[in-house]
């Protein structure tokens, strides 16, 4: 009887545990040392005040970052649209408030 329920619970955990490790979000890692990188990384996590704080670290502007800074060949606020968390604040934050995601809608009538 004890066995089985050991058994139970043990299964249970590693359900559970398994779960968690398929949902757990994406990590971007610098490939490598250049400061822009670590900008698209930083960007990617959601977080406007460590944006911020890399920003001011790596000495670029924020405007220069948001029109110039590059990520796998896409502007940043491309990238972070993407493959980013809390996107809209953090593009809010590049381009002070004038974030659009470009969205577009077709209508397509038919005969």
């Amino acid at each position: 009887m004890m066995n089985t329920f050991t058994k139970i619970i043990a299964t249970s955990v590693l359900t559970l545990s398994s779960i968690g490790m398929a949902s757990a979000a994406t990590e971007y890692i610098a490939a490598d040392d250049y400061v822009t990188s670590k900008l698209c990384v930083v960007a990617t996590e959601g977080s406007k005040l460590r944006l911020s704080q890399a920003i001011k670290k790596s000495g670029l502007s924020k405007n220069y970052v948001a029109e110039n800074v590059t990520c796998n060949n896409q502007k940043l606020v491309t990238f972070v649209e993407q493959h980013g968390t809390n996107v809209e604040d953090i593009n809010n934050f590049l381009t002070a408030g004038k974030y659009s995601s470009n969205i577009e809608v077709t209508t397509v009538a038919s005969n």
